[in-house]
């Protein structure tokens, strides 16, 4: 497959000043050839010779259709490999962007021998090729979503190859300890003995305590690249889809008296203060025999176990009952906003009064009916936001699939350092150190198997 000629529209959807096919592959070139035909002086159409375009020059002309009928009037650029984004031959065609004139364009490239393309199949092809590495080519995709200025940074960052040569520095590590215990394995007389003290602090110096980092960096810093996330929680009837459907200003989720009514897991995208936010409205948490309203809760704890802050709604009027704090067990581990909902009908001289765990937590009070409290809230979040990435002033940010390779292999390097500690044969302890460095060559590309390939490329769009 990789042999192919691909094609695809790489610019977005919808009208527009310039549309870009690109094409890839060994017959790029005379493919896009075969469709063109050079301008002249005399403004008569020349047929294109593939031999005369010269590399990374814009060659002005129009594209042609079988019957000989001008298409559109394009600028066609020719970038032979490897000194192009796939390190194949690549040709873009910059035309008038409305759809029906890429789609016929992108139609005649793919009647001369091209496919469409995959989904970021340009970009896996300049992985496959040797061109960037693994981190690089996520940093792509990256700098497509970033969602702030500090996430562009972020993303820049890893383009360059920043986490790659952070991680190889830690394989080398790895490398050199592995290299001496199997020499002292094979050829003890010759290797003398190994100083397992020397080992066991270098490993924790230079090897644990950067893979803690990454992880960490992770933790702290992911919200700006995958932007906040928000979870709306509590008991049934006190007012999460109705605060949902004010921050969104918009009648999002179904509203009734009913306790209940919301069953699934609402989500929506918008901005608080600035901040990108993908916010939820979850199931009241609350016991139930009804399947339904039970996979509803079971939901809604798998949306809790990954949010980055928790509203944590009450009532008013019956606040802090037993089941909100059966609900606030379920929560703790996250970051937490008390959200005391339906103020207008509590009486003027309403006091929170809350155990004293709670009392440490931020509290809102809100009408969510009035739109009440709703700015007070936002600036809460983004007070709660700012402390959070304020922790994080790092360049280098994993993604989840990197921090989930790097995790792996701080476990086989603490398994190993623990083998050491305990006297275990180098035998043994050595297969800890294999396995790490076999995990930290998943975060950079070096070892991945092709269906992980597929799922991290599938994320892209076609034509990246």
């Amino acid at each position: 497959m990789e042999n192919d000629t691909i094609a695809a529209i790489s610019t977005p959807a919808g009208r527009g000043g310039i549309g870009i096919i690109k094409i890839s592959g060994k017959n790029a070139i005379s493919i896009a050839t075969s469709v063109f035909r050079r301008s002249s002086t005399k403004s008569i159409p020349q047929p294109a010779d593939a031999g005369i375009f010269d590399s990374h020059r814009l060659y002005y002309g129009s594209i042609i259709n079988p019957e000989n009928k001008k298409v559109d009037e394009v600028l066609l650029s020719v970038m032979p490999g490897p000194n192009s984004y796939t390190k194949e031959d690549v040709v873009e065609i910059n035309v008038h962007s409305g759809l029906l004139v890429l789609r016929t364009i992108l139609d005649l490239v793919i009647s001369k021998g091209a496919r469409l393309a995959e989904p970021g199949e340009f970009t896996k092809r300049a992985f496959l090729n040797g061109r960037v590495d693994l981190t690089q080519a996520e940093a792509v995709i990256d700098l497509i979503n970033a969602k702030s200025t500090r996430a562009l940074e972020i993303a820049n960052a890893q383009s360059d190859g920043g986490l790659r040569q952070y991680v190889q520095g830690i394989i080398g590590i790895l490398t050199d300890i592995l290299v001496k215990i199997e020499a002292s394995i094979d050829f003890p007389e010759d290797t003398g003995i190994i100083d397992t003290e020397i080992v066991i602090s270098r490993t924790e110096n230079d090897v644990v305590r950067n893979l803690e980092k990454l992880i960490s960096d992770y933790n702290e810093g992911h919200v700006l690249r995958d932007g906040l996330k928000i979870v709306i929680a509590g008991r049934p009837n006190v007012g999460k889809s109705s605060l949902m459907n004010q921050l969104l200003k918009k009648e999002r989720a179904i509203v009734t008296s009913v306790p209940g009514t919301t069953r699934d897991v609402l989500e929506e995208t918008l901005i608080i203060s600035g901040i990108h936010t993908v916010i939820t409205d979850t199931a009241g948490l609350h016991e139930s025999n009804d399947p339904v309203e039970m996979i509803g809760r079971k939901k809604t704890r798998e949306i809790i176990a990954g949010a980055d802050i928790i509203l944590f709604m009450v009532d008013a009027v019956t606040p802090f009952i037993r089941e909100d704090y059966d609900i606030y067990n379920i929560i703790k581990e996250r970051p937490v906003i008390i959200v005391v909902n339906k103020t207008d009908k509590a009486s003027a001289d309403f006091v929170l009064n809350t155990e004293y765990e709670l009392e440490n937590l931020p509290a809102v009070k809100i009408s969510a009916l009035y739109n009440t409290g709703i700015d007070f809230l936002k600036e809460t979040i983004k007070k709660l936001f700012e402390n959070m990435t304020g922790l994080y002033s790092g360049d280098i940010l994993p993604n989840i699939r990197q921090k989930k390779a790097l995790e792996r292999g701080l476990d086989s390097v603490k398994s190993f350092v623990h083998g050491l500690k305990t006297g275990l044969p180098f035998e043994l302890v050595s297969i800890d150190l294999k396995d790490a460095i076999d995990s930290l060559k998943e975060v950079i590309g070096l070892k991945i198997k092709d269906d992980v390939l597929d799922q991290i490329f599938s994320r892209f769009c076609i034509g990246k």
